[in-house]
């Protein structure tokens, strides 16, 4: 298995060294430099959410599998600060039985800890991509990130450790008046993924479909569960809005929301 070295360059170096292994489709070492609990969400391209390593190789495969010829060129690399990096790339592919080429512009958004890629995501639009690596550098926010994709893992696992979790942590349904009760310690937090995972019949498909803002106290990120109905074994969907806050490395609570501009609005962004 190739894979790369995070101690012996700096977050450029490995950033555009990912593309140069990306361009040769040697996915052992892409996929070496992400994290047990990484994410790759490319849900504003329709390609959805990918969590862990597995997952992120399996869409690797199943991406460049589509593809007769693809190269990348990054036209622009910038280390924010606080383990965020920048990119604008210009992905040049030809799929399979297409004539023409597809050139496409996106703007990646890295964020680094402790030398892996804790969440990786692409921007249709440069500007909003920049934007958003902006505020993903400020104090904290990537260590947040990464705490929230550790949390969203576990849950996934049924194994959530108290060592996340705040003192007085608790977790909070706001999507209607009848789901407003919380679930308090790590016990609860345990209790409500049961309670959610329960009404499907064999376990849902849950995790982030899109981050939407990071900062130094929070992250809010559109979440989802699907599957089969335990009740009724018709297929069933859930979608909700979550912010979770921080503080000193660990979740001091969530909440869950209709929709984005309630969560927003939860966290100041919207009034």
């Amino acid at each position: 298995m190739s894979t790369l070295e995070p101690r012996s360059a700096g977050l450029l170096e490995l950033t555009r060294e990912i593309y140069t292994r990306l361009n040769t489709r040697d996915f052992d070492a892409v996929v070496s430099m992400f994290g047990p609990t990484s994410v790759y969400d490319v849900s504003r391209w329709g390609l959805g959410t990918h969590a862990g390593r597995k997952a992120i190789r399996q869409f690797l495969e199943d991406w460049f599998g589509r593809l007769d010829a693809y190269e990348v060129h990054v036209d622009r690399a910038e280390d924010l600060g606080n383990g965020v990096v920048f990119v604008v790339v210009t992905q040049v592919a030809q799929q399979a039985r297409a004539r023409g080429v597809l050139r496409v512009h996106s703007a990646p958004v890295f964020v680094w800890s402790d030398g892996e890629i804790a969440l990786l995501t692409l921007y249709p639009d440069i500007a909003e991509g920049h934007l958003a690596a902006v505020r993903a550098a400020g104090p904290s926010s990537q260590r947040n990130l990464a705490l929230h994709a550790q949390i969203v893992e576990a849950i996934r696992e049924g194994a959530v450790p108290d060592e996340l979790l705040a003192p007085g942590f608790y977790i909070e349904s706001r999507m209607t008046p009848a789901t407003d009760y919380k679930y308090h310690g790590g016990d609860g937090l345990r209790e409500w993924a049961s309670d959610l995972f329960d009404a499907f019949a064999d376990g849902p498909q849950y995790g982030v479909d899109e981050v939407i803002a990071a900062s130094d106290t929070y992250v809010v990120a559109k979440f989802s569960a699907a599957g089969n109905s335990a009740s009724s074994g018709e297929p069933v969907e859930v979608r909700w809005v979550g912010v979770t806050w921080f503080s000193d490395g660990r979740a001091t609570r969530a909440e869950g929301y209709p929709n984005r501009e309630q969560a927003l609005r939860a966290v100041g962004l919207a009034e």
